[in-house]
């Protein structure tokens, strides 16, 4: 590869096509703090997300109306090419498998990467990748598996903002649950991997006052009401829809669950640890990786709706069970997935010039 190409710079273009969801709050979470340290971004984005100006803040946009008509998918890949060639980028980070269709044709003045942050389902998108991140080993494991050259396939995971210091919590009585109420929370899509269904069933086998927020939207959302009925938990069972910034929520709650059969890496076990929650999960892939079990938290079989209740019961009998865990909790995120550590693997593979004296600013 030319030498050029092989130097560190300053400047780096991203394509990413989602909506709203945990992966384009770490998109703009990666970006933000990418640009703290002195990395110029250009992203080119679908028209009209919800999370456009939040992006916009730091990073320069391009919004495009992306076809899928084969002829017309050339012209507006070329055109994104040029745009970053204008831009003076070496280097293109595509978000997600969707992005594979638009990168830029790889050669000495361009190198591309795709981050996934869900397990592969093929690679026939992927003419113009020549590196996968993956944000847990799981995915990477699977990745090569399928054939992806396990010399161009690298880990590296998330990190979360810290909260600030003057982040109120919501007020329960809005949320009809009681003060002294155990709470509690689960936040995601109401699909079926995520197990909402399993925390319900869960929190049938658990007494009053224990309630459970279920923070996010989906196609089963009534089905998880009927449940909830169908159970005799629905006084218990708060389901407050999607919401943007989850922390207020966060921190009103006790304990987070997360209870998925499939989960990739589970930020919300990162979020959950960033508030100072305990966290109790089942073993999926990702949790499973996160959490050390009964050091930075607790992990029950999937599916189990007693072992997941167990694990709340040993969490929920007093303060002193998420204690001994507390410092264990913090020395793991400040040496696995701290922004610094992370923008830190970003930087070395990508080959970007980070300004050091920048990090605590994050």
């Amino acid at each position: 590869m030319a030498t050029d190409v092989a130097q560190r710079s300053t400047k780096l273009a991203h394509i990413h096509l989602g909506v709203d969801g945990g992966a384009e709050k770490f998109f703009v979470r990666l970006s933000r703090a990418l640009a703290k340290r002195g990395v110029e971004q250009i992203a080119f984005i679908r028209h009209d997300r919800p999370w456009r100006d939040e992006l916009a803040e730091h990073c320069t946009v391009r919004e495009l109306k992306f076809s899928r008509s084969h002829l017309k998918r050339h012209f507006v890949r070329w055109g994104v090419s040029r745009e970053i060639r204008d831009f003076g980028a070496s280097t293109t980070l595509g978000w997600m498998s969707p992005a594979s269709k638009w990168m830029p044709k790889p050669g000495p003045d361009m190198r591309t990467f795709l981050r996934l942050g869900d397990f592969p389902d093929g690679f026939h998108t992927y003419g113009n990748v020549q590196q996968l991140i993956g944000n847990t080993p799981e995915i990477i494991r699977q990745a090569v598996e399928m054939g992806w050259p396990a010399e161009c396939a690298h880990m590296i995971s998330n990190f979360v903002d810290p909260l600030p210091d003057n982040l109120q919590p919501v007020n329960r009585s809005e949320f009809n649950t009681p003060e002294d109420a155990t709470v509690l929370i689960a936040l995601g899509r109401f699909v079926q991997r995520k197990r909402f269904d399993l925390l319900i069933e869960t929190l049938a086998r658990i007494p009053d006052p224990v309630h459970a927020w279920l923070i996010g939207d989906g196609e089963l959302m009534n089905d998880m009401k009927h449940l909830a009925k169908q159970l005799g938990v629905e006084a218990r069972t708060h389901f407050l829809g999607w919401q943007k910034d989850p922390t207020p929520f966060l921190k009103a709650s006790d304990i987070l669950v997360c209870p998925a059969d499939d989960e990739p890496l589970g930020n919300v076990v990162l979020e959950g640890w960033n508030a100072g929650l305990p966290v109790v999960a089942t073993a999926s892939p990702g949790p499973s990786w996160l959490i050390e079990h009964g050091k930075t938290g607790l992990l029950s079989s999937c599916g189990d709706a007693e072992g997941l209740a167990g694990s709340i019961r040993t969490v929920a009998a007093g303060p002193e069970a998420w204690e001994s865990f507390r410092a264990n909790v913090t020395d793991h995120q400040q040496q696995k997935h701290s922004a610094d550590v992370i923008c830190g693997h970003y930087a070395d593979l990508l080959s970007l010039k980070l300004d050091s004296s920048a990090g605590t600013r994050t």
